[in-house]
């Protein structure tokens, strides 16, 4: 499951705060999604958040290419008060590799173990002291196809910090810090963000990324984003990047995000 970047409110939100809008580059039946740095903001309560997206993504080594498509993303978030949010996806990947060129003799696809989660606003952004956020979330290890499925039940965990930059606040700093286990596997992840507003309905943002697997030498990813919506509760984004150090050598996914208010509630932050 993508862990992604993705800025939640109310409708008033976006029109005080337009950094937090969509510029798209590309849109198609599925929006093509490496943004990996979490949400500062719980989805407000009785609100809900539907995230569609795919993604293609590349890698080499020698005369090997690997390509990996998340064909179908869909992640479904859902507040339970103004400060938590419950979570709730899944993905549908596939897999191959490229010797010299040749098609595939082996493809892996299927859906990945069932996410469910939980989002929770800590602190409040106070002087220089960052807003916190925290993650948590569960892979369900029977829930996948044969091809993706984990033998042990998998989680994450992140703890998220956010700042508003600049005199008008059409900046913010984002990053995130956590792990991930699975597999009998320890990854230990980061993420930072910089989103600047471009005019009055869209923005853009520069992420760099990366994961320490325990026993392995680190990798980290670099990737450039453009946002764009077209109305308060539609998103399109298009994000683009590669590997610095580890063998990816192209990433482009994006998305698609429809926020449904909840209408008869009023939000403590407006």
């Amino acid at each position: 499951m993508l862990r992604t970047f993705t800025l939640k409110s109310p409708n008033n939100f976006y029109a005080a705060n337009s950094c937090l809008l969509w510029l798209v580059l590309f849109v198609s039946s599925f929006c093509l999604a490496q943004d990996i740095t979490e949400s500062p903001t719980s989805t407000v309560k009785g609100a809900s958040q539907i995230e569609i997206a795919s993604t293609y993504e590349s890698f080499k080594e020698g005369s090997e290419k690997s390509i990996a498509y998340t064909v179908g993303s869909l992640l479904f978030l859902y507040g339970v008060s103004d400060n938590v949010e419950i979570r709730l996806g899944m993905d549908l990947q596939q897999n191959a590799i490229r010797i010299n060129g040749n098609k595939p003799n082996n493809v892996f696809s299927g859906y990945t173990p069932l996410q469910i989660g939980v989002g929770a606003d800590l602190i409040e952004e106070k002087g220089i002291w960052p807003k916190m956020s925290f993650i948590g979330d569960l892979f369900l290890p029977s829930t996948g196809g044969s091809d993706f499925k984990q033998d042990n039940l998998g989680f994450g965990l992140k703890a998220g910090f956010y700042h508003n930059l600049g005199k008008n606040q059409n900046a913010q700093l984002n990053y995130n810090l956590g792990a991930d286990f699975g597999n009998d596997d320890l990854t230990y992840v980061y993420a930072i963000t910089y989103l600047k507003n471009i005019g009055s309905i869209g923005g853009a943002y520069l992420e760099l990324n990366g994961n320490l697997q325990d026993g392995m030498s680190s990798s980290h990813f670099i990737s450039t984003a453009f946002y764009w919506t077209p109305t308060s509760n539609i998103q399109f984004d298009t994000i683009v990047g590669r590997g610095i150090n580890a063998e990816q050598d192209f990433y482009i996914t994006g998305r698609l995000q429809i926020y449904i208010p909840n209408n008869k509630h009023k939000s403590t932050n407006q």
